[in-house]
């Protein structure tokens, strides 16, 4: 199955009537936080398939995608996959929305490995909008990754990570690596996975 992963950035050509043609043998869109709904809304409409989102660290706190399914925090079944998310970035300030301290995002992670174990399912794909830690992510405090993931990662053994967050400006920008049994894979702007059939 083909993913449409979408992150950070409204591109114009997925925002008009060709993302019809050019996307019509995507079975999923994935959505890693910071784009506008009415974005995420439009694509779905127009390829008519599942969309599984997180939010941003720039998302408002009730962002709603209508025909979407937020898996920030849960997992679900769509298209035979195994889908779970953690969305937000790491807190740079006293006070920010989907902004968690390492510590914060580890116990999201752990209640969220818990409830797909209790599920009788392993996670075959994980969103999230930041990197872990050291891979993808900025020297910034802002771009900063999760140490948190490297422990999901490791413990929940997805077979996909995907995320955004990390602005992609130079095609030697490495976007695409291993971690343990995972492919972690920075989808900014938009990016197209084949995903084999799951475990």
């Amino acid at each position: 199955m083909k993913v449409l992963a979408l992150s950070d950035e409204v591109v114009p050509f997925i925002y008009s009537p060709a993302v019809r043609e050019r996307f019509a043998d995507v079975g999923l869109i994935v959505g890693c936080g910071d784009l506008p709904s009415e974005y995420l809304e439009y694509v779905v409409t127009q390829l008519n398939v599942p969309l599984a989102y997180v939010p941003g660290n720039h998302d408002a706190d009730d962002f709603v995608v209508q025909g979407g399914l937020s898996v920030d925090g849960r997992w679900m079944k769509l298209n035979g996959i195994a889908v779970a998310g953690l969305g937000g970035s790491q807190r740079y300030k006293p006070v920010g929305k989907h902004q968690y301290t390492d510590q914060e995002m580890l116990g999201r992670a752990a209640r969220l490995l818990l409830t797909s174990r209790l599920g009788g399912r392993r996670v075959d794909l994980f969103i999230s909008h930041a990197p872990p830690l050291g891979v993808h992510d900025g020297p910034d405090a802002v771009h900063a990754g999760f140490q948190a993931f490297h422990t999901f990662v490791r413990t929940g053994q997805p077979r996909w990570m995907l995320h955004g967050h990390t602005h992609v400006q130079r095609n030697l920008t490495t976007t695409v690596t291993r971690l343990h049994r995972t492919q972690v894979i920075n989808v900014f702007p938009f990016r197209v996975i084949d995903l084999e059939d799951p475990r």
